[in-house]
């Protein structure tokens, strides 16, 4: 019986880079410019960018580092608000509503008194 299959020698595992410390700040810096994308900046210098995304994290946490207000998400900013005057809606007003269907198009005609019940029925159809 052959051996040869079985005396095979096991797959050199990978080599765990190091980068320096100066690497990774230019890797994070390059990810800063607008435009320009954390996946590019790590395909550019075959680096995984879940690893990039990290460095990202890490440089912000411990340097303090501000983000870049290019970056920053916007914030809520309250305006005041006035409230329309409601006008009391006719109700001797038809709506006319055309749905497309497979074959043919359903067209509805309906009194705005009955608008909840118009929604209910849309409802049904779009299920």
């Amino acid at each position: 019986m052959n051996m040869d299959i079985y005396s095979a020698t096991p797959p050199v595992a990978k080599k765990h880079r190091k980068y320096s410390k100066e690497f990774k700040l230019s890797i994070v810096n390059a990810c800063k410019n607008p435009n320009t994308s954390i996946a590019s900046v790590a395909l550019q210098h075959s680096i995984n960018a879940n690893l990039v995304s990290r460095w990202i994290r890490i440089f912000s946490h411990h340097d303090g580092a501000v983000q870049d207000p290019t970056h920053v998400n916007p914030a809520f900013i309250a305006l005041p608000y006035t409230a329309a005057i409601s006008q009391p809606i006719d109700e001797r007003i038809t709506l006319c509503i055309t749905v497309p269907h497979t074959n043919n198009d359903i067209q509805l005609k309906w009194q705005t008194s009955e608008i909840p019940a118009l929604a209910e029925l849309l409802k049904a159809l779009a299920t």
